[in-house]
């Protein structure tokens, strides 16, 4: 998906980027895991340093929102909303927080709601993935 991040719009890139630092900043403390995720979005994105500058740290849902509905593509806000979900789960845990959050965003944008459930369940399957792929390195 390093592609599809290349060829946003810069408007999109910045957005991608508040709605993940959005998304790390729901929960205290800061996972180290979604600190160093946040930062590698950021490279696969190609920001200049002077284009991160322009990410704000949203306070507000409805701030990311507003942001969100700017953008005219659907699969964007579709990826963007995605990417949210895989950075709360990057440390395999999902706060109530950030779940009702993302819901909030998510449908606030405009994606329908089932399509936000599909999300969380794939990325639930890729925890459940990850974490069965660790126990069977580790079992004798």
């Amino acid at each position: 998906m390093t592609s599809f991040k290349k060829n946003m719009d810069d408007n999109a890139k910045i957005t991608f980027m508040e709605a993940l630092t959005f998304v790390v900043n729901i929960e205290n403390p800061k996972s180290p895991l979604q600190q160093e995720h946040l930062l590698r979005q950021a490279f696969e994105c190609n920001l200049s340093p002077k284009e991160l500058k322009l990410v704000k740290k949203l306070k507000k849902s409805t701030d990311l929102i507003k942001h969100l509905k700017e953008i005219p593509d659907k699969k964007t806000k579709r990826f963007i909303v995605r990417e949210m979900i895989m950075m709360a789960v990057i440390d395999h845990e999902l706060s109530d927080a950030e779940m009702c959050a993302i819901y909030e965003i998510g449908t606030g944008a405009g994606l329908k709601q089932e399509k936000i459930n599909d999300f969380f369940l794939w990325a639930a399957k890729g925890v459940e993935w990850q974490i069965e792929g660790s126990h069977m390195v580790e079992d004798d």
